[in-house]
C-alpha cells in the first residue's frame, strides 16, 4: 500500500469516527431544554427566574423552616389545606407518584426533588394536624404552617391565589386556592410552575430535562 493510499484510508477512518462520535451524542445526550413543548404540557419554566422572600414558618414536626430549606435542591410547592375535599389529596397522590416516577427514571435525580405542602389555612393546619396528614401521602413530604401574614406575603410573591369560603367561627369553612405547583430552583429562585392535571411519567421526564437545562 503506498503512502498516498494510507493516508487516504486514515482521512476516511478519521470521518467515520468523527460521524460515529456525533451519532452517539445524538442518541445519548438529553436534548435542550423547550420550553414551548414543555408548557404545552402544563411545565411553566421563565426566561428569568425570580427571586423572592419569605419569613420563617414552621414544618410539621414544629421545626423552622425558611427559604434556606428550598436550597440546594429543587422544590415543588404547593399550596393547599387539610379540610380539602378533593383537590389536595388528590394532587399530594399525583405528586407521590411523580416521585416514584423520578426514582424509577434516575434515582439521583429523586433526591434533587423534595414535595413541600404549604397550608393556605393556618387556623386550622398546626403541625400535628399536618403531620397526620402531609406524610401520609409520601413519608418524606413536608408540610409548611405559621402566620397568615407570612403565607399570605409568600403566596403573594409566588402569584399563588386564595381566599376563604364560609364562617371561619365553624370548623366546615372553605379555602379556595390555586392548584398549581410551584417550582423553586436550588439557589431558592422562583423558576416556574406546573398547572394540573399532573401527570407523573410525562412529568418526570419533563423535570428532568428541566434539572439537565438549569
Amino acid at each position: 500500500m503506498t503512502k498516498s493510499v494510507r493516508m487516504t484510508v486514515f482521512a476516511l477512518l478519521a470521518v467515520v469516527a468523527v460521524i460515529l462520535g456525533l451519532t452517539f451524542n445524538k442518541f445519548t445526550q438529553s436534548p435542550p431544554l423547550d420550553r414551548e413543548t414543555l408548557r404545552d404540557s402544563g411545565v411553566f419554566i421563565f426566561e428569568t427566574p425570580r427571586t423572592f422572600s419569605m419569613a420563617p414558618l414552621v414544618n410539621h414536626e414544629n421545626q423552622s423552616f425558611s427559604a434556606d430549606n428550598m436550597k440546594d435542591h429543587w422544590t415543588l410547592l404547593y399550596f393547599g389545606f387539610t379540610y380539602c375535599p378533593d383537590v389536595c389529596p388528590t394532587t399530594l397522590a399525583k405528586l407521590n407518584e411523580l416521585s416514584l416516577e423520578l426514582q424509577e427514571l434516575n434515582s439521583e435525580l429523586a433526591k434533587r426533588f423534595k414535595v413541600v405542602m404549604v397550608t393556605v389555612d393556618p387556623q386550622r393546619d398546626n403541625p400535628a394536624k399536618l403531620a397526620n396528614y402531609v406524610p401520609f401521602f409520601n413519608r418524606d413530604f413536608v408540610g409548611v404552617t405559621g402566620d397568615m401574614a407570612n403565607i399570605y406575603e409568600l403566596t403573594r410573591q409566588l402569584n399563588v391565589a386564595f381566599t376563604t369560603v364560609g364562617d371561619t367561627t365553624k370548623d366546615d369553612y372553605l379555602v379556595e386556592h390555586s392548584a398549581n405547583v410551584v417550582l423553586v430552583n436550588p439557589k431558592g429562585d422562583y423558576h416556574g410552575f406546573i398547572r394540573p392535571p399532573l401527570v407523573a411519567v410525562q412529568l418526570a421526564k419533563n423535570l428532568q430535562a428541566v434539572d439537565r437545562g438549569f
